[in-house]
């Protein structure tokens, strides 16, 4: 069959549970199938869950991504093209370099209680979670998929500010930055390249871009401000941590850095602000 290969699997003494078939669509196989249907290299049994179907590494559903047609053939259902599409309600075609993976269960595995396909399924689909809960192969797995989904979106929401300043002179900094989306601050931390020997006080101040464009007024987000203790070189071991009165961003608000008490000596600053978006 144009366009098809068999892929070959040698397992010494083990036992092969299934027949397998790839398709990679090319020129010959798009001249040759101007359908959806896909002919099968090992027939199955119609109605009993016994094909695993994946159209570029995605699982297709029964019912839902691919029909039963009869035990020799399947048809594929990608979906149709929408109505703002030049081809809306047509039916979404194969394409060049698509690739189509069938598992064929054999059917004498289906027999047996506990023993048979749906236990397969079962242990291979714990072994799919359990690798999914893993960041890589190296690290604790998370307690729940939910856990490493949810650390997933908080790294790809994640947006970080960073004020970099060498000399701290005292006031607000002529520096000031726009930040382009809504958004909620996570966490504020500030660093020094140098310590200094006296305590560091800043406040973050933030100012609408209605009112940065008129007549500039801003406001501290702070509670109570930020500190670096003297001799220390983060904010992070302040006997007294920020407190943020105002975490909400409006999109296009500007922020500031107001140094209300600079260390003696202390040189570097880096402050980041993480948002959540």
């Amino acid at each position: 069959m144009a366009g098809t290969k068999m892929m070959l699997r040698r397992y010494g003494n083990e036992i092969i549970y299934w027949d397998e078939q790839e398709i990679i669509v090319d020129q010959a196989y798009l001249d040759k199938h101007k359908d959806l249907y896909i002919r099968l290299t090992h027939p199955y049994i119609l109605g009993t869950r016994m094909l695993d179907v994946y159209l570029n590494g995605q699982h297709l559903l029964a019912q839902g991504g691919y029909e039963e047609v009869d035990e020799n053939t399947i048809r594929l259902d990608l979906g149709i093209y929408p109505q703002e599409h030049p081809l809306a309600g047509q039916h979404i075609p194969l394409v060049m370099d698509d690739e189509i993976y069938i598992r064929t269960w054999k059917p004498e595995y289906r027999q047996g209680g506990g023993s048979g396909i749906d236990d397969l399924r079962f242990k291979r689909l714990e072994e799919e979670i359990v690798s999914a809960r893993k960041y890589t192969e190296r690290d604790v797995q998370f307690h729940q998929l939910d856990d490493r989904l949810d650390y997933i979106q908080e790294r790809a929401e994640a947006k970080t500010m960073v004020f970099v300043l060498e000399r701290v002179p005292l006031g607000p900094c002529k520096y000031e930055m726009r930040f382009p989306f809504e958004g909620k601050i996570k966490e504020i931390y500030a660093s020094c390249g140098v310590y200094g020997t006296s305590k560091s006080e800043f406040s973050i101040e933030k100012c609408s871009q209605f009112d940065y464009e008129t007549l500039p007024s801003w406001t501290n987000i702070f509670s109570r401000n930020l500190t670096i203790q003297a001799g220390e070189k983060s904010s992070n071991t302040s006997r007294l941590p920020y407190i943020l009165s105002d975490p909400v961003i409006h999109k296009n608000d500007h922020f500031r850095i107001n140094t209300l008490a600079a260390g003696e000596g202390l040189r570097g600053l880096t402050l980041e602000i993480v948002v959540i978006i």
